[in-house]
């Protein structure tokens, strides 16, 4: 299609051919093209500085009332340090004054309690003072009536277990010596219990031994003294004291300041001994009859160091030789009972195998009269 364009100057229309046409076209569009890329920088241009200052005054505006956000933050945040020290400081002076009232308040708690306790055990002493006196007047007189008692109980218990011990002495020396005389002491000896008249195989007597038996807790040196005196008296030619507490220097059986001193379970070994040799003696003294020098000799051999060794001998052997009886009868005895424990496992083997032989077979198991009588322990 043709255009037409008007002349600027005389204002007619001139027909335009196509190519003429795109020939301006492009002419115009590079012109205006150009135009607007020139406008846009000198646009750019001249608003750039514009926008630039106006974004950094925004930005300025904005830092600034950030910074004026965190300044005003800052002195917040300070006022709410501060604020919370004086808080922390009131706390604490309140936790020191609730400690120190609390300690006040315990302190007037203890005082006021200990005067209540002092104030009622003093109202208790005073109501009960004279009840107290009268039930410690009571518990003195009990306690003095129990003390009296018991001293009239141990008495009578030391004289009934004297008694005692001298009745199973004499009971022990008249069945080891069924041909001696063995009678309790006359009225007016003190410390003395029994009599022993010594006599040979034939009834002959050959001397006297004076007992004394004591069951006491220590052992008193006076007793040495006391029955020398008895021993003088009844014309005894030895005198012996069973103790169950012995002095030092003697143990079990032993001679001291002329008075013979043994245990009770030395009595019948010690009898044996110094009878036997107040036997011999008496033989001696019966051969050398006439002699009246003989005496002292005889006195002397009695209290001899040589007469102690003789008598202990013939003690120590008749004690080795009941120690070896005793392990003996020991020995015996485990033996009896080792063997009936035997004789019990068999017994009742036959009689289990008896049954178990019966409970096979039944009724038709005939009867074993040896089994009954085992049985039986016949």
């Amino acid at each position: 299609m043709n255009d037409t364009i008007i002349c600027p100057n005389c204002k007619k229309s001139i027909p335009l051919t196509e190519a003429l046409s795109h020939q301006v076209q492009d002419k115009y569009a590079k012109f205006y093209k150009i135009r607007l890329e020139e406008e846009k920088n000198k646009f750019a241009k001249t608003l750039q500085p514009e926008l630039e200052k106006q974004l950094k005054e925004k930005m300025d505006f904005e830092m600034k009332n950030k910074n004026n956000e965190l300044e005003e933050l800052r002195k917040q945040n300070k006022n709410f340090q501060e604020q919370l020290l004086e808080l922390n400081k009131t706390l604490r002076q309140l936790r020191t004054s609730m400690e120190e009232e609390k300690l006040n308040l315990e302190k007037r708690l203890s005082t006021e309690q200990n005067r209540i306790r002092q104030d009622e055990q003093k109202k208790f002493e005073d109501q009960y003072k004279l009840k107290f006196l009268e039930i410690e007047k009571q518990n003195k007189d009990l306690k003095n009536s129990l003390e009296d008692a018991k001293r009239k109980a141990e008495q009578g218990s030391q004289q009934t277990q004297g008694e005692v011990m001298e009745d199973q002495l004499k009971k022990i020396l008249s069945e080891e010596f069924p041909y001696d005389e063995i009678s309790d002491v006359p009225k007016g000896i003190r410390g003395a219990d029994l009599i022993q008249i010594v006599k040979n195989n034939v009834g002959k007597k050959c001397g006297t031994i004076l007992w004394e038996s004591k069951r006491t807790k220590v052992w008193t040196e006076g007793w040495i003294s006391k029955l020398k005196q008895d021993q003088r008296e009844i014309k005894a030619e030895l005198a012996i004291i069973v103790t169950q507490v012995l002095p030092q220097q003697v143990n079990n059986f032993g001679l001291k300041e002329g008075i013979w001193i043994v245990d009770y379970k030395t009595v019948v070994g010690a009898a044996i001994a110094l009878r036997n040799n107040l036997i011999e003696l008496s033989s001696l003294r019966s051969a050398n009859k006439g002699k009246e020098e003989k005496k002292e000799i005889l006195w002397n051999y009695l209290t001899s160091v040589e007469f102690k060794q003789r008598v202990e001998a013939i003690y120590e052997s008749y004690n080795s030789l009941r120690d070896e009886l005793q392990k003996e009868k020991d020995w015996f005895t485990k033996k009896w009972a080792r063997e009936e424990k035997s004789i019990d496992r068999v017994k009742d083997n036959l009689l289990g195998m008896h049954g178990d032989l019966e409970g096979i077979v039944g009724k038709t198991l005939p009867e074993l009269e040896q089994l009954k009588k085992i049985e039986s322990g016949e």
